[in-house]
Order: structure tokens, then C-alpha cells, then sequence
């Protein structure tokens, strides 16, 4: 690790699934969900692109949405490299995903 571990604010949270959803709306792509933690982010789209794109294209804008909200001011990237890029071939997987995402990341936060 280049810096010590980030723990997410309430604030940075609201910045980064905002800057999430504008990237989505943006790019024509379909945002199923979006649960942003303290210290890590899950999100379900759906676009006719690699995940390796979605996933760099959703970090990029939320480190840049964070940094003009003055609220990241490292040079360094937030996040760890890579993250889950599963394709989801039919739509158990996909119920399956969102109920993850949605249910079971422990008790919602503010």
C-alpha cells in the first residue's frame, strides 16, 4: 500500500455515488445499484462495455468529483487496484448481484 487505508465520510460517500450515477447517466449506461461503504464501493451496471472500463471509468470521475469538492487532496488514487469485474449472463445472476449489493453489506449507513 502506498498510503494508509481510506476510510470513507458521509461526505466523500454522497461525492462518490453522485459521481457514479452522472458517469452512468453520461455514458448511456444502466446503473442496476450503488451501495458506497467506508471502505469500499459496490455497483451493478449494465453497458456494452468490458468491466475493466466501467470499473476505471466510475473511480476516475468519483477521484476527480472528490478532488473538486476539495475533500481529496492526495495525488495518490483512493482506491486499490482492481475490483470485482463479473459478467452477469442472465438474470438470476443479475437478481443475485443487486440483492448483494443492496442486502448485504451490513447495516445501512447515513
Amino acid at each position: 500500500m502506498k498510503q494508509p487505508p481510506v476510510k470513507l465520510t458521509s461526505r466523500h460517500r454522497q461525492i462518490v455515488e453522485s459521481a457514479i450515477r452522472e458517469t452512468c447517466a453520461i455514458r448511456g449506461w444502466q446503473l442496476r445499484v450503488v451501495n458506497v461503504r467506508t471502505n469500499h464501493v459496490h455497483t451493478v451496471v449494465s453497458a456494452n462495455k468490458k468491466p475493466e472500463t466501467i470499473v476505471s471509468a466510475l473511480k476516475a470521475n468519483a477521484t476527480r468529483a472528490m478532488k473538486e469538492a476539495g475533500i481529496w487532496p492526495s495525488e495518490l488514487s483512493p482506491w486499490s487496484f482492481g475490483g470485482s469485474r463479473k459478467y452477469l449472463w442472465n438474470d438470476k445472476e443479475l437478481a443475485d448481484a443487486i440483492a448483494y449489493v443492496e442486502g448485504d453489506q451490513g447495516e445501512p449507513l447515513d
